[in-house]
């Protein structure tokens, strides 16, 4: 214990060493860069090494949940072990150490941000305003009531699917001050740069975790020595590579050919020192990897200290808002030919496609065999998402509504389509390993298919509701306008597409098997009630006489779009047009799956009748004779 705290406090001085002589040696260049008074040096000070409190707390709590969930061993199931549970309450104790550093940085980041007066705090309508202008305070509250809400999980749970469902909010607070921080700030490049950022964030995070949790486990001798190291070796080796990718393409968009300054030689400090971390953790060495990851993730609160050189270089309007330039009017050819990368999105159709071959080659070993039309189905899911925001229709589709209504029909209905009719946890079931002890992967997607929250978001109602309700809630309130100009708002919208259609397609396709079956016939109930909100979603835009997010639109000005209010009703047609040629086609998969299923069940109903002399008719014409005999 007295070792602890020694390191501790060894730790704290020299991080306290190193935030002084940043500071100082950043001095007061970036405050009259950006136009600013110069804060008082404690300020400076402070405000750094609560950054580095909040990045730490941040990692120990993420990464605790992620080994508590799925790297240390679980009993009985997937209930909790003890090492897991007790994993699961130091996530919560760091946990409410981030809340509190986050709730700390808000009022610091807004005296920073407005030229260092306090007094900011006691005019609340001051305060207020300046919360909402800088941005990047609103992220720090957002994190700190997110972590406050783990925190709390963390308290009350013994659940294994408590524990996973904390990842969320956990996962959030990690996002909100990236996606409102510097590197999010308007300039080139801040798209690519923020979903680059998000990524490495959360990969640190969950690295850090893992790694001394799994350290701790292995070095006090507990039981299952080589399932931990097992899981916590794939762990980094998934981790490790997306946070230096993402740090590296950080850097570059922040740093630009500013390499020789001091923030410049942190950034490079930072990867040097994921690198080094990289390679013991390829060695098995977790604790020692715990220990570097904890030094490269404080280094965050370090760069805060200072102004990215490539911050303050100029840029358009769709350089601003954007984060790139058009490269014109759209054409077929520019729409579809190679485009904007989307980060995020094609990380995200990369690993599902990898991951869903890897099961498919799996079977393939074992001598099982598996569908091709489903795995073309998937294949061509991850191929339209990732063609729909990294092809020139992507780009334009940031800029144009008519542009972003098509993306928004693609990934709402035809890539959740396609997605379901891969059947993948049909897949992952029947390639994931039976029977593993302690429980494995199998297991817990058994548990979460199986949970109360799958089978309320699959009821049929709920469903409907979420999945066209939000094409109303999105673009008829004020969310869409003012998610217009931020990135990650986009990013967001198109997640969400993705997830509420394929929560509402799975139970009516019905490849995998839903958590509420529903019959043949609620299945084509529950699609024809769909489809006249559709309609008249596509309606109501051709019909509407404002434009939606028409500041957005104004200030990028696009010369070949003149007309805002025409582009928009251009958008409705697409919207009404685009969005019922899938719902027929799914009405047709339907009928045909009912017809092959009534074939099916009455190939079956002849079966047994011809082994047991159709004894079920010869029973009811047996009851009728009864009924007409009992009658007389």
């Amino acid at each position: 214990m007295a070792r602890r705290f020694l390191t501790a406090g060894a730790g704290l001085a020299v991080a306290v060493v190193a935030v002084v002589l940043t500071v100082r040696g950043v001095g007061e260049a970036p405050f009259r860069a950006l136009g600013v008074s110069t804060p008082d040096e404690g300020l400076r000070i402070a405000t750094p090494l609560v950054r580095m409190a909040l990045a730490l707390a941040a990692g120990f709590t993420v990464g605790g949940l992620v080994a508590a969930v799925a790297v240390l061993p679980g009993r009985d199931g997937i209930r909790l072990s003890a090492r897991a549970y007790v994993a699961v309450r130091r996530a919560g104790l760091a946990a409410a150490a981030w809340a509190l550093a986050a709730s700390a940085l808000v009022p610091l980041t807004v005296i920073v941000g407005t030229g260092g007066d306090p007094r900011v705090l006691s005019v609340p309508d001051a305060f207020l305003a300046s919360l909402s202008a800088l941005e990047e305070p609103a992220g720090f509250l957002v994190s700190a009531v997110a972590a406050a809400v783990v925190a709390v999980m963390c308290r009350v749970t013994f659940s294994w699917r408590a524990a996973v469902g904390a990842l969320a909010p956990a996962a959030l607070a990690v996002v909100a001050p990236v996606a409102t921080g510097v590197v999010a700030s308007v300039g080139e490049g801040h798209d690519i740069a923020t979903d680059a950022a998000a990524l490495a964030a959360l990969a640190l995070a969950a690295w850090l975790g893992v790694t001394a949790t799994a350290g701790a486990h292995l070095a006090a001798g507990r039981p299952y020595p080589d399932v931990v190291r097992r899981r916590a070796r794939r762990a980094g080796l998934v981790c490790g590579p997306v946070a230096l990718g993402g740090l590296a393409v950080v850097a570059v968009y922040l740093v630009r050919d500013g390499w020789t300054t001091l923030y410049g030689a942190l950034a490079a400090a930072q990867l040097l020192l994921v690198l080094v971390a990289f390679l013991l953790h390829l060695r098995g060495r977790f604790l020692p990897t715990a220990a570097v990851l904890a030094a490269g993730t404080a280094v965050t609160g370090l760069l805060a200290a200072g102004l990215p050189p490539g911050l303050l270089r100029p840029a358009s309007a769709q350089q601003t808002l954007l984060g790139f330039e058009l490269p014109g009017a759209p054409s077929v050819l520019t729409m579809l030919a190679p485009g904007r990368v989307s980060v995020l999105l094609d990380v995200l159709a990369l690993a599902l496609a990898g991951l869903y071959l890897a099961g498919v080659l799996r079977l393939r070993r074992r001598g099982d065999a598996w569908p091709p039309g489903r795995t073309a189905a998937w294949l061509g899911g991850c191929a339209l998402l990732g063609w729909t925001t990294t092809s020139g229709f992507g780009e334009y589709a940031m800029a144009m509504f008519s542009v972003h209504m098509g993306a928004h029909m693609l990934l709402s209905m035809l890539v959740p389509i396609l997605f379901v009719l891969g059947g993948p946890v049909t897949l992952a079931l029947r390639a994931l390993p039976a029977g593993e002890e302690p429980p494995g992967p199998r297991d817990w997607l058994l548990s979460l298919v199986a949970s109360p929250v799958s089978r309320v978001l699959t009821h049929p109602v709920v469903s409907l509701v979420v999945f066209v309700g939000s094409f109303y809630a999105l673009y008829f309130s004020p969310i869409y306008a003012a998610a217009l100009p931020y990135h990650w708002a986009h990013q967001l919208m198109y997640l969400h597409f993705m997830a509420t259609g394929y929560l509402f397609f799975w139970p009516i396709i019905g490849v995998d098997r839903s958590p509420r079956p529903l019959p043949h016939v609620a299945r084509l109930a529950l699609l024809l009630a769909s489809m006249p909100f559709h309609a008249f979603f596509g309606v109501a835009l051709l019909g509407a006489d404002t434009v939606i997010g028409q500041r957005f639109y104004a200030d990028l000005a696009l010369p070949w779009v003149p007309d805002l209010l025409r582009d928009q009703s251009l958008g409705g047609g697409i919207a009404w047009a685009a969005g019922e040629v899938p719902l027929v086609v799914v009405i047709i998969a339907l009928l045909i799956q009912w017809s092959r299923h009534d074939r099916v069940e009455g190939e079956r109903h002849d079966r047994r009748a011809d082994r047991d002399g159709d004894a079920e008719l010869t029973a009811y014409n047996a009851m009728l004779a009864d009924l007409a005999r009992s009658r007389r």
